[in-house]
């Protein structure tokens, strides 16, 4: 499978220094889109913080405030450097979207994060990424089917991607281990802040055998509106994503619907019916690929046959 992303920032081609896109993406107010469209109008992050704040207004479209920040961040480019060197000294690579080994799959999403920053032993993000996600508190049989799906898929040449959570993500990065396969875990905080704390030994565990990833390279809180915006980094790094169990008011079903929304192919798992799995069955009801829970095989299958997976749905809708 091919090869897409390198966090070890080997590319030859020349580029922004990094401390440009550290410097950029700590104005406030500023989000990723609008970066990525500053780009498209100015040519690169250098001209963007060498334009003037009245130019900036009137080809961004952005606020005053805004553009004066852009404008005078560049003042405090000493810090940045130095912040740069403390994640470095932590062995943290900090990879920008200018790079050319920014994983594929998540540049192509519309909100990708100008900055990826990885901890691990995983310096490569290829296309065989897959997302397991679902419920914190996961019925034993859900357990099972995870532990045994994550598993299968490491074996047959896959990785698994999920949020570190509670519940079905733990597992989802336990199977994977335990196949010995590679696991990246993209957390809604930086990469030193592991959340839940309970989750500690298996985040070094993951280091050991795949990578922590996150789009903040600052001290960052794992806040629930930066979990939910994890989720669009887990299904946009991925391949396809895959929800074992979730209740009609789960988080998971925010990671399904930025899947759908990124047109990547999502899994739910069939279960009979019972209120913890209403959320599944919705993704079930707007289209997502039933598997049985016995089923692992189907998905390892569909997954090797990305042609197949539309056929399917369209028989399963009927």
């Amino acid at each position: 499978m091919p090869q897409s992303g390198d966090l070890s920032m080997t590319d030859s081609k020349e580029k922004t220094p990094a401390e440009y896109w550290l410097a950029l993406s700590s104005v406030k107010g500023l989000g990723n889109v609008q970066i990525k469209r500053l780009i498209a109008r100015f040519g690169s992050v250098k001209a963007i913080l060498d334009a003037e704040s009245t130019e900036i207004e009137r080809l961004a479209s952005l606020t005053p405030a805004i553009a004066a920040q852009i404008c005078t961040v560049t003042n405090d480019l000493p810090m940045f450097q130095e912040k740069l060197k403390a994640l470095r000294n932590e062995n943290i690579h900090v990879l920008s979207l200018e790079d050319a080994n920014y994983p594929a799959q998540l540049k192509m999403i519309p909100d990708a994060p100008v900055i990826l920053c990885g901890i691990g032993e995983l310096t490569k993000i290829d296309e065989s990424c897959v997302a397991i996600v679902g419920t914190r508190k996961p019925t034993v049989e859900a357990i099972e089917l995870t532990l045994g799906l994550a598993t299968t898929l490491t074996l047959n040449g896959y990785t698994i991607v999920s949020g570190l959570a509670s519940g079905i993500d733990t597992f989802a990065h336990m199977g994977a281990l335990a196949g010995s396969g590679k696991t990246i875990a993209v957390l809604g905080s930086d990469v030193l802040t592991v959340y839940p704390s309970k989750n500690r030994d298996l985040a070094a565990d993951i280091q050991a055998q795949g990578c922590l990833l996150s789009e903040h390279p600052f001290r960052t809180s794992p806040s629930p509106r930066n979990l939910v915006k994890r989720n669009r980094i887990i299904s946009g790094i991925s391949q396809a994503t895959i929800v074992i169990e979730a209740r009609e008011s789960s988080g998971t079903l925010h990671t399904a619907r930025f899947a759908q929304g990124q047109g990547k192919p999502l899994f739910a798992c069939r279960w009979e019916e019972d209120n913890r799995r209403e959320g599944t069955r919705a993704l079930l009801r707007d289209g997502a690929l039933p598997f049985a829970p016995d089923g692992i095989d189907t998905v390892v299958e569909v997954l090797q046959h990305p042609e197949q997976f539309e056929t399917r749905q369209k028989s399963c809708l009927g």
